[in-house]
């Protein structure tokens, strides 16, 4: 449990002081369940220039919300790189642990690039929830460049995992667990479980950002729920990426109807060739 306990006490780079002798505690609701955080990153198209914006989601929370996550976007950076990260979800944080622990002032949000590795860690000390990240929305926005050797058609991952960060004086390397949690008013920490959800940006193969007509869902392959997902679109059930949304013109004439649902159902019982659908 001291191990445990250590491990968030450096997640979130305060001193071990700011928080009260307690045991490390796995599960908080009146359920008796363990609380659970999501992370999901978007799947994206570059544009014809090769630039690319991923935005990284908090798809779920505890109902207590977060103080605290660590994580890293694991990347090849001979296929894409990695430019700037802009935080998009302001809880003000920031703003008051400069007037509360000046020390803190700049450890809210840090993201380090390291050989591969975008090293994220969002944390405050401040015992106010209304600091914590508690809503599921966008957390940060990723821009960089894809390298003109990823072919067409192809894509980068982006995943999300533990992050191998250096020891302070530099000699070992030490991998972080993904890790999310969050105090309660006597001062106990708790953890969550982390759903990972991975991303990926994609070489499109046409000016219209296309990666794959046909392929709504952007895992780089066309089947069943990839025509039940443009139904749902063309219901306005669900919107689609502006990527999806060029992959989704099947019959491209601009607007997305039930005849592009029709001819992804011909190609995909064999019907009709894979060629005929973003046809000219």
């Amino acid at each position: 449990m001291k191990a445990r306990k250590a491990v968030i006490a450096a997640m979130l780079a305060v001193p071990a002081a700011i928080f009260p002798a307690s045991a490390w505690l796995t599960a908080a609701s009146a359920a008796d369940e363990t609380p659970r955080a999501a992370v999901t990153v978007e799947r994206t198209a570059a544009d014809a220039d090769g630039h690319f914006e991923v935005t990284v989601f908090l798809d779920e929370l505890p109902q207590e919300g977060l103080c605290a996550l660590d994580f890293a976007i694991g990347y090849d950076p001979a296929a894409i790189s990695i430019d700037q990260t802009e935080l998009l979800y302001d809880t003000g944080a920031q703003a008051v642990e400069i007037l509360a622990n000046p020390d803190l002032a700049d450890t809210v949000f840090n993201c380090e690039n390291v050989e591969g590795e975008l090293q994220v860690r969002w944390a405050t000390a401040l015992r106010d929830p209304d600091y914590w990240l508690r809503e599921e929305r966008a957390l940060f926005r990723i821009s960089g460049t894809v390298s003109d050797q990823l072919p067409a058609g192809h894509k980068a991952d982006l995943k999300v995992i533990p992050a191998h960060r250096l020891t302070e004086d530099g000699t070992q390397t030490v991998i972080t667990p993904v890790a999310a949690g969050y105090l309660d008013a006597e001062g106990n920490i708790y953890s969550c479980d982390v759903s990972l959800r991975d991303g990926a940006v994609w070489r499109p193969i046409d000016e219209t950002g296309a990666t794959m007509y046909g392929d709504i869902d952007l895992d780089g392959k066309r089947t069943v729920e990839d025509a039940v997902l443009l139904h749902r679109a063309i219901a306005e059930e669900v919107a689609l990426s502006a990527a999806a949304y060029a992959n989704a013109d099947c019959e491209f004439d601009g607007v997305l109807t039930i005849a592009d649902v029709t001819l992804m159902l011909h190609v995909l019982c064999e019907q009709r060739e894979a060629a005929a659908l973003g046809a000219r």
